[in-house]
């Protein structure tokens, strides 16, 4: 009787790729990897995107509701009360800053001056004294700061600076400094920049315009600026996340189409914010564009 002391089996394979597998799975690995690669860009543009516009969208916001609040706290009279400007863009120079818009005014008649249908520049009335100019874009040039510094248009009072040098240090609570933080000093800070949302507060007219409607004498109080009294703006530099803004205005409801009994009701605010400097806006396109409804104040001289 014969014992086999070894079988070999037929059965059994040695573990592991042949050579024809790895080639295939390297291949289907490369191809994968090199999607996986081409897509990387893309999401992580639209990725940028998305975050660029959210940032975006939280500044248009943030100008809104600032401009809701000062639009709600007007001071409505007349026709007058409210008025569109369009200066244009090309107009703004560091050196005369808002001197087109007092020039602008001082030589408008409320009786006969109309409203500009779109512009960038909203004049409110605050009270019967005082208005307020809202635009963006405008830098505040020095000069324009001196002569708020050294401004006596309320019974001689005096907001002259006090001199660091004497001792006081400080200034007044004129919200101008945020633009210029000294007296002696030309270096403007970033609020100036331009593409900042800015408030500009004026002397109201002198003077009052009388006119008749339909045989009643009424007086029209003149909005346009006569005096420079104060700049500030709503939100620092660092509000902005890098970004600028620029405003447009238009569509201006009243409720009279008759000149002398129209009352301002609302207008229109469209708020672009741009990624960019202001000198480049007119070659970019916004990263968020929104627009709103700015509602006045009730008639508040009653």
């Amino acid at each position: 009787m014969k014992i086999k002391l070894f079988e070999k089996s037929n059965t059994l394979k040695d573990s592991g790729f042949t050579l024809v597998e790895l080639l295939v799975s390297m291949t289907l690995t490369a191809i994968f990897a090199t999607a996986i690669v081409a897509l990387l860009p893309a999401s992580t543009r639209l990725y940028l995107q998305l975050q660029s516009m959210s940032r975006a969208q939280v500044v248009a916001d943030m100008v809104i509701d600032s401009l809701r609040e000062e639009c709600a706290d007007a001071y409505i009279d007349d026709f007058a009360s409210v008025r569109i400007v369009n200066l244009g863009l090309s107009t703004y120079s560091p050196s005369t800053g808002d001197g087109l818009l007092l020039s602008t005014f001082e030589q408008a008649d409320p009786r006969t001056a109309r409203f500009d249908s779109v512009g960038n520049v909203l004049i409110i009335r605050k009270n019967p004294g005082f208005c307020q100019a809202v635009y963006s874009c405008m830098p505040i040039s020095y000069s324009n700061f001196e002569s708020v510094r050294d401004a006596n248009i309320l019974e001689g009072t005096s907001y002259v600076f006090p001199n660091p040098s004497d001792g006081i240090g400080g200034i007044s609570s004129r919200a101008v400094y945020r633009f210029y933080p000294t007296a002696d000093s030309t270096s403007a800070t970033p609020e100036t920049l331009q593409g900042y949302v800015h408030f500009g507060y004026y002397q109201c007219g002198k003077e009052n315009k009388p006119c008749s409607y339909n045989g009643e004498s009424k007086t029209i109080g003149c909005i346009y600026p006569a005096v420079r009294y104060d700049y500030t703006t709503p939100f620092s530099s660092t509000a902005y996340n890098g970004y600028t803004v620029s405003l447009e205005f238009s569509d201006l409801q009243t409720s009279s189409d008759e000149l002398y009994l129209q009352r301002p009701l609302s207008v229109k605010v469209t708020v672009k914010v741009y990624d960019c400097d202001y000198a480049e806006q007119a070659s970019e396109s916004p990263v968020y564009t929104r627009s709103a409804i700015l509602v006045f104040a009730e008639d508040t001289t009653e």
